[in-house]
């Protein structure tokens, strides 16, 4: 059986710099497919499923802050938390690369890249296992269930001794008593 190519989404302003990201990328099985904006790779990544994302932290001519590569990149990471992503910086430097992969970035490589390095960072993104952690559990924002579920919790964990209990919650014998009244503990 054959494998269909793998396809990658690359975000550079440059366009050299994107035509010879797709000569090295079809030698080695890659589709391409060329982004300038964040906005052209907002449509592109709409009716495109891609495999990986190639991501350049600059978008216009003498910015080197990286701001708006960062932000494209916390939003996809947001859209599609398993999403592989390679950071591919000239200006940015090393601080910005390794905020990127703080962000979710899986590796960056620095332009002027190296053909088998930039081929090899790609490959190891595709290979290795994204975790995307779960969210959180939603949090019981009632006042009186949550107070009085701790209350439960410290009785327990001191076996209802009342004063232990007390102190482990940061209030007097008397308050703990009213309190758990209050409850019906």
């Amino acid at each position: 059986m054959i494998k269909p190519p793998l396809t990658a989404l690359f975000l550079d302003d440059d366009a050299d710099v994107l035509d010879a990201a797709e000569l090295v990328l079809l030698r080695h099985g890659f589709t391409l497919v060329k982004a300038q904006t964040p906005e052209e790779a907002r449509e592109k990544l709409a009716v495109t499923p891609v495999d990986i994302l190639l991501l350049d932290l600059n978008y216009r001519r003498g910015d080197t802050s990286g701001e708006a590569g960062l932000k494209f990149l916390a939003e996809q990471m947001a859209l599609t938390p398993a999403l592989p992503v390679v950071v591919v910086t000239g200006h940015s430097g090393m601080t910005i690369a390794i905020q990127a992969m703080r962000m979710g970035a899986q590796d960056f490589v620095v332009k002027p890249w190296n053909n088998d390095r930039f081929i090899a960072s790609i490959r190891a993104a595709l290979e290795a296992p994204r975790v995307v952690a779960a969210p959180p559990p939603p949090q019981d924002l009632n006042l009186e269930r949550s107070e009085k579920e701790l209350i439960r919790e410290a009785l327990n964990r001191h076996q209802f001794n009342i004063s232990q209990a007390a102190k482990d919650l940061g209030v007097t014998r008397a308050a703990l008593y009213r309190r758990m009244e209050k409850h019906g503990l």
